[in-house]
């Protein structure tokens, strides 16, 4: 038994604990416990804000910080423990928790589940670092199987996080994809349904500037019974026709080439050379689902899957395509091609200011209005949740998960 010195109480004589809120010496528990906490949220903070950086900068911008903050906190707590920095550790991840709802309210592509961790994870932050500053002593007089109790917390803390970060809208931007071509009809749901998000910053950035694609903001318009089962069979048959080249090989193997390049939201085009890219569109302008113009790539790697495909029109006017008002032909404006090193190359981006004369500059050929085109997310694993006949699908990033891309719009990875 030590003298009593300032600051100590009865418990922590009786232990033999050596505790000074004065000197700082909080329990090593509770310091674990809340710096696990608070890593394990930080990460999720991280990789929640990294698929919604290019179409949501203000709001990823303050996930990053958060984490960061979170991260100082908990380093912090963890070196020299102080009432008043276990005080803010509460008051911010109040404000945490408050930024987690903002973030379910307004991103789709951010699961409940994550979220919800998220917020959980704050909450016990909250509950610790408040439990620290009040009572820094509580543990002095914890027995063994408690101990081991808050030993097991944190490794049950870190499972569940990890479980949280497998959610794909979060942890990756690579869909489940499958090997066998399916045989089964898309559901209603796949198909037709509009989902939250068709107004989001990313949708309404790809549709400027280009009058048709602003096309695809109408509202989703419901089908009957009769017709949305005409429509399933023949995104049905175009499902089959994606598989028939499920990898950029087969593709090169059939003779398609890359057009462009690689491009965030929109993937790699592969189009078909000859007469036969026009087929997908019967004389009266109805769609023939088995011959798409082009299909569309995760990446431009050999071993990339296929995740759409895309049909062509010349008329002049946009075809009557798919069954149903919902498949929004688009045309580009004022673009310029050639062909270089057996791929179709774009000097220029699309639907932009470029002349004709810039265009022959770099010996291209100038259009001034492309053919009607749409695309079709008929493969699973990559639907769309613009739809299934959006102009980009959210769910396709450039290689390594990232939207970062050169002045035209391609990504600085193709592969």
């Amino acid at each position: 038994m030590h003298a009593k010195k300032p600051g100590e109480t009865m418990t922590d004589l009786i232990s033999g604990t050596d505790v000074s809120v004065e000197t700082g010496s909080f329990p090593w528990p509770g310091r674990v416990l809340l710096a696990v906490v608070l890593g394990c949220s930080a990460l999720l903070l991280f990789l929640t804000a990294a698929p919604h950086f290019s179409g949501w900068r203000v709001g990823s911008i303050a996930l990053v910080v958060a984490a960061w903050v979170q991260v100082s906190l908990g380093v912090g707590g963890l070196l020299r423990g102080r009432r008043p920095l276990f005080g803010i550790v509460a008051v911010v991840n109040l404000a945490i928790i408050g930024l987690w709802l903002v973030v379910l309210s307004g991103h789709h592509e951010t699961t409940t589940f994550a979220v919800g961790i998220g917020v959980a994870l704050s909450g016990v932050a909250v509950l610790s670092a408040a439990t620290l500053a009040s009572r820094p002593f509580i543990v002095a007089s914890w027995q063994t199987s408690t101990s081991v109790l808050s030993s097991i917390i944190p490794v049950a803390i870190v499972a569940l996080t990890t479980t949280a970060l497998s959610m794909p809208s979060i942890a990756s931007a690579t869909p489940v994809t499958h090997a066998s071509s399916p045989t089964t009809i898309p559901n209603d749901l796949q198909t037709s349904v509009t989902v939250p998000g068709q107004n989001s910053a990313r949708f309404l950035q790809v549709a400027s500037g280009n009058d048709t694609e602003k096309s695809e903001l109408k509202p989703y318009v419901p089908l009957d019974a009769k017709a949305q089962a005409l429509l399933s069979a023949q995104l049905a048959v175009a499902e089959q026709a994606a598989m028939r080249f499920p990898t950029v090989a087969d593709a090169k193997a059939a003779g398609m080439v890359l057009a462009g390049g690689m491009a965030p939201g929109v993937g790699a085009h592969y189009q078909v050379l000859n007469a036969s890219s026009l087929a997908g569109i019967n004389a009266d302008g109805s769609v023939n689902p088995a011959e798409p113009a082009s299909w569309i790539y995760a990446s431009t790697a050999n071993d990339a899957p296929v995740v759409g495909v895309m049909y062509e029109s010349l008329t002049a006017s946009p075809p009557s395509g798919f069954i149903g008002p919902n498949d929004h032909w688009h045309q580009h404006s004022n673009l310029c091609i050639g062909f270089k090193n057996g791929m179709i190359t774009v000097p220029f981006a699309p639907d932009s200011s470029v002349t004709p004369q810039e265009c022959a500059d770099v010996h291209g050929q100038f259009m001034k209005k492309t053919v009607w085109m749409v695309h079709a997310w008929v493969v699973p694993g990559w639907e769309s949740p613009q739809g299934v006949f959006s102009h980009a699908n959210l769910h396709v990033y450039c290689p390594g998960n990232t939207d970062l891309t050169d002045a035209i719009g391609f990504c600085k990875r193709q592969s």
